[in-house]
């Protein structure tokens, strides 16, 4: 989470629940380096990957967030690899060069994680059947 001031909260990946449905919580907003991108992503597979196959419902927040191809790189070989763990997953806040980041990650991974303007209509698609 960013403050006001763009102060980034150190908020790791983590369960949650919302009307009794658990999901992830992968908060990107904020993060521009490399580095910070990579450790957040490794942070949220890990998670991820000791969950049975089509069992995480994940919640991603991207305000903020800056990203290069290196960092990308990652991101796509990581996500392809917990892909089979993945049922639904939403996307907030992606928004200029990030969307188009974004479509290259779901063309490569095959993702089916669906973008969102507003926190609600996210969590009301991402908890539903």
């Amino acid at each position: 989470m960013v403050l006001a001031n763009n102060t980034r909260l150190n908020v790791d990946p983590v369960w949650k629940h919302y009307e009794n449905v658990e999901y992830i919580e992968i908060d990107f907003s904020g993060l521009t380096t490399d580095d910070e991108i990579i450790d957040y992503v490794l942070k949220a597979v890990d998670l991820g990957m000791r969950r049975p196959d089509k069992s995480i419902r994940a919640f991603v927040y991207a305000y903020q967030m800056k990203t290069s191809p290196r960092a990308m790189r990652t991101i796509k070989m990581l996500g392809k690899q917990v892909q089979p763990k993945m049922k639904k997953s939403v996307i907030v806040g992606a928004s200029g060069i990030l969307s188009l980041l974004m479509k290259i990650y779901i063309s490569y991974t095959k993702s089916n994680i669906k973008y969102f303007t507003d926190k609600e209509t996210a969590m009301k698609y991402l908890i539903n059947d």
